[in-house]
């Protein structure tokens, strides 16, 4: 193995890690996305199940009050929850990128290591073929 077989031999290793690394990452980034999307879910579905009480009845000032700050709290752990949700898919879609990514170097290493093992082969069948024309000249030179 040549020098150079032998360093492309340890970058295809270091890549090889990094895509194990980024496959990770993307597993992480997945469960998180699925637990924000299950948070908004909730948050939304507390939000839905409000009970609006005496309707068309007036209300003291306070409860009104009150009420509303309930609501507008609501509302924000909404609106949270989805921004929420939304940073988890983006941070997914980034790490499915550099997956691909780091799948594509590590691919393009495994096909040079391929082409070097197939070029090596090919020098040591020319080689052979080559020795095996001079014994076949060799034999037809010598007196019988």
């Amino acid at each position: 193995m040549s020098a150079r077989t032998a360093r492309l031999r340890t970058v295809l290793r270091v890549r090889t890690i990094q895509e194990e690394q980024r496959r990770g990452d993307l597993a992480r980034a997945a469960q998180a996305q699925a637990r924000a999307a299950e948070a908004a879910a909730d948050a939304a579905a507390r939000y839905g199940a409000r009970e609006v009480a005496d309707v068309g009845r007036p209300l003291a000032a306070s409860v009104f009050l009150a009420a509303r700050d309930l609501e507008t709290l609501r509302a924000d752990q909404v609106t949270a929850s989805a921004a929420g949700h939304a940073l988890a898919e983006g941070e997914t879609e980034r790490s499915r990128v550099l997956l691909a990514e780091a799948r594509t170097r590590t691919s393009g290493l495994e096909r040079l290591l391929e082409r070097a093992a197939e070029e090596r082969r090919q020098d040591r069948l020319a080689a052979d073929q080559q020795v095996a024309e001079e014994s076949g000249r060799a034999r037809e030179v010598e007196p019988r």
